[in-house]
């Protein structure tokens, strides 16, 4: 089990830098953008990422009306409701990483840089909706949306720290 899921890790990385790089071309350049522009450019870019949460919501709460399972404290929750609850606690959590993370990188990175951050917003929805279809599937299927995201929330992490540091 181990190993498969090094495998689907190794895979989702993989995944989540060619998304990357496919992303990179899409992204506006603006080579003097101030620093306003590229909090702003940032802000939008992360609109996915919202979006992403805002779908596993919704479908929290049609699932919730679909059965029934009005009441959360009564304990009648599908596996669908209780997975999907996981789901979307750990996309909160990641986001609380990310989030911060990306608005420092496209902060302190020169405008010629800025794509490349913008980037990684893309790339971040993308590995969330992987780690979300992956986990209603299988809960070992969700390793390559979780192994991308790290690699993402990794990458802005480090990035941002680089840029402010140097």
């Amino acid at each position: 089990m181990r190993g498969l899921s090094l495998l689907l890790s190794s895979c989702g990385m993989a995944a989540a830098l060619l998304i990357w790089r496919m992303l990179l071309p899409l992204v506006p350049q603006d080579p003097v953008a101030s620093m306003g522009v590229r909090l702003g450019l940032a802000l939008a870019a992360l609109l996915p990422v919202a979006a992403v949460l805002a779908a596993m919501i919704l479908a929290q709460m049609i699932g919730r009306f679909v059965s029934g399972a009005l009441d959360p404290l009564i304990g009648r929750e599908t596996p669908f409701l209780v997975t999907n609850q996981r789901i979307i606690t750990n996309t909160v959590e990641q986001m609380a990483v990310f989030v911060p993370s990306l608005l420092a990188c496209a902060a302190g990175a020169s405008a010629s840089r800025l794509p490349a951050v913008l980037a990684l917003a893309g790339t971040f929805a993308s590995a969330r909706i992987v780690f979300w279809g992956g986990y209603l599937s299988a809960p070992i299927a969700r390793a390559p949306g979780m192994a991308a995201t790290a690699l993402v929330n990794l990458a802005a992490l480090v990035a941002a720290t680089w840029f402010w540091l140097s």
